[in-house]
């Protein structure tokens, strides 16, 4: 006997659909390999960064601790990576770095790691070079932050707000870095000069040079005449030199006198 099935006037819920598997990834070909065989060997050449080992607690409070049971020799290296001597400033270099974290991030460690293999590659030699180069990972983390929200902006305000700190931010990077140049190389600049030719009876100019009455150029765009040392700067040449055996100079013109040059000036209306 058939039972009665009693209609309760709804429908019957759609089953959730079935989610595709994903495609295998392709198999990894040997020039892969040897480039990846590469890699790890020059990787194996550069030293391994400091890292510390960083959680949250329930209550939203950062705590970050040595990697492994050897505390002394972990702080020996934080100041090696520092530029320092001083725990002190190790330390409190360290907690700046955790000041850089927003509450909110989910994976503290990574983060900060990354801020300190950055501070490490630029291997200060100092206090100063060390707090500079605290600066330079943490200007370069918020820059990247701006940059970021700059992309993901949904109306033009925003996308000015965050664009413009971006700039200045990466400005003051490169100023930063620039900082840590003029440092290492004693604030002194060297320039070099290539290829300078000095003829008998010149004198060689270092600097610009400016005609009498100021300025490059006088009377309006007219140049002066050269007047002291620099009017001697080209030999003494009497006569101009031809293809002629006797060295003759060049004959002067017919109907035409010898006449001094005039001076190199406009004339007066």
């Amino acid at each position: 006997m058939a039972a009665n099935v009693e209609s309760t006037g709804q429908e019957a819920p759609e089953m959730p659909e079935a989610i595709p598997p994903k495609p295998r990834r392709p198999a990894r070909s040997q020039d892969e390999l040897q480039r990846i065989n590469e890699a790890r060997a020059r990787r194996q050449g550069r030293r391994e960064p400091v890292s510390v080992s960083a959680a949250r607690t329930p209550e939203g409070k950062l705590d970050f601790e040595p990697p492994h049971n050897d505390g002394q020799g972990w702080l020996a290296r934080l100041t090696d990576a520092l530029g320092t001597g001083s725990d002190h400033f190790a330390l409190a270099q360290l907690r700046l770095l955790v000041g850089m974290l927003p509450p909110t991030d989910n994976a503290p460690q990574t983060i900060l790691n990354s801020l300190l293999a950055a501070v490490e590659g630029i291997r200060p030699l100092n206090e100063a070079e060390g707090m500079l180069a605290v600066q330079m990972a943490s200007t370069h983390h918020v820059a990247m932050e701006c940059l970021a929200r700059t992309s993901r902006a949904s109306n033009f305000l925003e996308l000015e707000a965050n664009g413009v700190l971006a700039t200045k931010l990466l400005r003051t990077y490169a100023l930063q870095l620039e900082t840590l140049t003029k440092l290492r190389r004693g604030g002194s600049q060297k320039v070099t000069v290539e290829h300078v030719h000095v003829y008998q009876g010149a004198q060689a100019i270092v600097g610009n040079a400016s005609a009498p009455g100021g300025g490059q150029y006088g009377n309006g765009g007219q140049a002066h005449e050269l007047t002291g040392p620099t009017a001697n700067a080209l030999p003494d040449c009497r006569s101009l030199l031809r293809q002629d055996p006797a060295g003759n100079g060049v004959p002067v013109a017919s109907s035409a006198g010898e006449e001094a040059v005039p001076n190199a000036r406009r004339r007066t209306g």
